[in-house]
């Protein structure tokens, strides 16, 4: 019995901004990535390989390491998610605002399912060749704003983070 093939089996974070991040925005990252490498694959299509991801002024990186073809990469320019990554990010800072009544974080925490949902379809068609299930593309989209927006500045930790927090 062969086991399923996986071809991304691990995504990691670029050297230079792994080593620059503080070590609660790395578990971030841990969570993230291992939670896209436990569902779908991310590119179904390619063989067993590691994902690095990173990003610089202009773009997002995505080199594809480990296959028997030499490493390739894919870019997505900033520009084209950075309206859905700014409102995201504004999102999550008017959430950990304060003094809100539950009928605004409703409205909040729904608006911000909207724009995941909006980052998700438009990675979809950025990387076209990214799986095309819905759920692993809004995980791809988290990745994204994680690698642009040090999330863990932006208010109240996320549930995933609260326990790492203290074992530090």
């Amino acid at each position: 019995m062969s086991s399923p093939r996986m071809p991304v089996h691990a995504i990691r974070i670029e050297a230079r901004l792994w080593s620059s991040a503080s070590p609660l925005r790395r578990q971030e990252w841990r969570t993230i990535t291992t939670d896209m490498v436990s569902g779908d694959p991310p590119w179904p299509s390619r063989e067993p390989c590691t994902l690095i991801a990173g990003h610089d002024e202009g773009h997002l990186h995505f080199i594809f390491s480990g296959g028997s073809r030499p490493d390739d990469a894919l870019a997505v320019a900033r520009a084209d998610i950075a309206p859905l990554v700014s409102e995201y990010a504004d999102l999550i800072k008017r959430l950990s605002g304060g003094d809100l009544q539950a009928a605004h974080i409703e409205a909040l925490d729904m608006a911000k399912r909207v724009v995941h949902d909006a980052g998700a379809r438009q990675i979809g068609a950025l990387l076209p060749d990214l799986s095309p299930s819905f759920e692993t593309r809004r995980r791809f989209f988290s990745l994204v704003v994680s690698l642009i927006v040090d999330t863990t500045r932006l208010g109240p930790l996320p549930a995933h983070l609260h326990d790492a927090r203290r074992a530090w």
